[in-house]
């Protein structure tokens, strides 16, 4: 007789920063924990609480400890979860985010997964609680390589997925002021960034790394805003851009 049971689906964390900050924040999502001799000395408090819940733990060579990753970028440690289901938005999660005047980031069709995580990372260390991200096609999703790249921001981070960004928008811009980076947009004076003088809360969507933000989504926004730079060469990259503009607008007042 099969079982009910939905599958479940399960993710490795690796890197010493990612299992650490997932340790201190969420441990009892930890369901197996391995990781080399080297770390072994690093890992007693883990250990210990491991034991008292009945879970596994392993000191296993570099070799074992490379099967287990399924990579070689697993830094010393691997802690196995299941993985985190993406949120829905809904109409007390919107009218939460008002009343917390919370920062937030759109993604739109970001698909590759190191950026995802470097994105993951600068929205952890300037506070951004949120990150909203389409349910299409290519988009990147939180995946082993980017839990290693955020380096323990994915445990400040919440993930939502609407099915279509564009509609929204429509909806978010009742309370956020939306900023789309675009190559077509108007470049941010010193006194805007400054001042910060925007009419409602500001939330920053970020594009697709080859195609940018899609027009429907760019239509949908209050302002299209690109990056001043030298002229050089046509953009940054989209998680250089997330990092410049999250210090511009949720970075600490000046």
């Amino acid at each position: 007789m099969k079982s009910s049971r939905p599958k479940v689906s399960e993710l490795n964390v690796c890197g010493w920063q990612a299992v650490s900050a997932l340790f201190a924040r969420h441990p009892q999502e930890i369901l197996r924990l391995f990781f080399d001799p080297p770390t072994g000395k690093r890992v007693g408090e883990m250990c210990s609480y491991l034991a008292g819940k009945k879970k596994v733990y392993r000191q296993v060579p570099p070799a074992e400890l490379e099967k287990v990753a399924g990579t070689v970028h697993h830094g010393g440690i691997v802690a196995v979860i299941v993985a985190r289901p993406l949120q829905r938005v809904t109409r007390d999660v919107l009218a939460g985010w008002a009343r917390e005047r919370a920062p937030l980031l759109l993604l739109d069709r970001v698909s590759n997964a190191n950026n995802l995580g470097a994105v993951v990372r600068t929205a952890a260390y300037f506070g951004v609680k949120a990150i909203v991200i389409p349910d299409a096609p290519g988009q990147a999703l939180p995946s082993e390589a980017a839990y290693r790249v955020a380096e323990g921001g994915m445990e400040f981070v919440e993930f939502y997925r609407v099915p279509s960004l564009s509609d929204f928008c429509v909806e978010l811009r009742r309370s956020h002021y939306l900023l789309g980076t675009s190559l077509r947009g108007t470049q941010l004076s010193p006194r805007e960034v400054q001042d910060r003088g925007l009419p409602r809360l500001p939330a920053l969507v970020l594009g697709n790394e080859e195609k940018g933000i899609s027009p429907a989504v760019a239509a949908a926004c209050d302002r299209l805003v690109k990056i001043p730079g030298a002229n050089t060469i046509e953009s940054l990259n989209v998680a250089a851009a997330a990092a410049v503009l999250c210090w511009e607008f949720f970075g600490a007042p000046r």
